[in-house]
């Protein structure tokens, strides 16, 4: 049986008398068993949303652990210093308006390359105590999503230094995805609602951050090359930046 399955009938997906019904490895009597187990164990949490949630969210950790223990990553193990850190300018930055997507031309190899020269630290420092997020993970999700360049575009439309969908930032009300305050702000403020969803746990909310709440909880087992070398990015990061 599929953990996703499990995962579905906590969000109420599939029917539970529809679970257990085939299981090729069973005898008749002990699908019945099996089945009347099952449904009186759920009929018994029916009406403890708290602990429903609680162990749908155990079970969906549990899938995206197992995934990632799988994942191949190919990440070098490198160290980064301080890869934000920059001069600053005299006086406030200007930034162009938002590209043409379809003129945009992303040059993936250039992604560290940083137009305006500005320091984020204390953007971030803010954000990290607004929303009570940790400051090396906010630096972590800037240097895997853009690599410090506030400009980045990337060809799914992600925009600014921590890579934010346009639906996303309007919801978070960033007017200006390329201006560096509104983006970390925005993006740090979009961390804090994952980590409260998954009950901080850091790999489920990099891991929607990346991919999406609806892939995440729908079908976790079938996590992409690109959220895992995400996850695994970020947390390498981390510890470097926390090191330091």
């Amino acid at each position: 049986m599929k953990l996703a399955f499990l995962i579905s009938i906590m969000i109420g997906k599939i029917a539970p008398q529809n679970f257990l019904a085939r299981n090729p490895f069973s005898t008749p009597a002990t699908q019945t068993r099996d089945r009347a187990e099952f449904l009186s164990f759920l009929e018994g949490k029916m009406g403890e949303p708290i602990a429903m949630e609680r162990l749908a969210l155990q079970i969906l950790k549990k899938t995206v652990d197992l995934v990632l223990s799988e994942a191949e990553t190919t990440e070098p193990d490198f160290f980064l210093s301080s890869p934000l850190a920059f001069s600053q300018t005299q006086g406030p930055p200007t930034f162009p308006p938002p590209p043409e997507l379809s003129d945009l031309e992303v040059d993936w190899e250039a992604s560290n390359f940083l137009p305006v020269d500005r320091d984020f630290e204390s953007i971030i420092q803010e954000a990290a105590q607004r929303y009570r997020v940790d400051p090396g993970l906010i630096r972590s999700v800037i240097q895997a999503e853009s690599g410090g360049n506030p400009l980045a575009v990337s060809r799914a439309g992600a925009r600014g230094l921590m890579q934010l969908m346009p639906e996303t930032a309007a919801e978070l009300g960033v007017t200006n995805p390329f201006d560096p305050t509104q983006n970390i702000m925005g993006g740090t403020s979009y961390l804090r609602r994952l980590l409260d969803r998954y009950r901080g746990d850091v790999k489920l909310a990099l891991a929607a951050y990346n991919w999406g709440m609806g892939n995440l909880e729908k079908r976790p087992e079938a996590m992409p090359r690109e959220t895992k070398n995400f996850i695994a990015t970020v947390e390498k990061h981390q510890r470097n930046f926390n090191k330091a």
